[in-house]
């Protein structure tokens, strides 16, 4: 079975709804929504976590810029593996 797309606006709905309706099983809910057991759950677990609403996490500037310079080290690190590996096949393979 092909994995289904949700969206963020589903996701938020459906994390809502089970929140302000806990007399009815995580288990039936999510055969009512249509997605998987597992799933719901987890959606709940970080929700309570970070005790937001929709479950969307909230980072601060600084959190937020650590994120995208953690990114952005990830993708430059990528890139010296590149240019090393290139660097290496020349040597081995120099041109005629």
């Amino acid at each position: 079975m092909p994995r289904m797309k949700i969206s963020p606006q589903k996701k938020a709905q459906c994390i809502e709804y089970a929140l302000s309706h806990p007399e009815i099983s995580v288990k039936q809910l999510a055969q009512d929504m249509g997605i998987g057991n597992s799933t719901l759950s987890k959606w709940l677990q970080e929700a309570k976590a970070i005790k937001h609403p929709n479950g969307e996490r909230q980072l601060s500037p600084e959190q937020e810029r650590i994120r995208q310079l953690e990114k952005e080290n990830g993708y430059l690190r990528e890139v010296n593996e590149v240019i090393k590996k290139a660097h290496q096949y020349f040597i081995n393979n120099p041109c005629r």
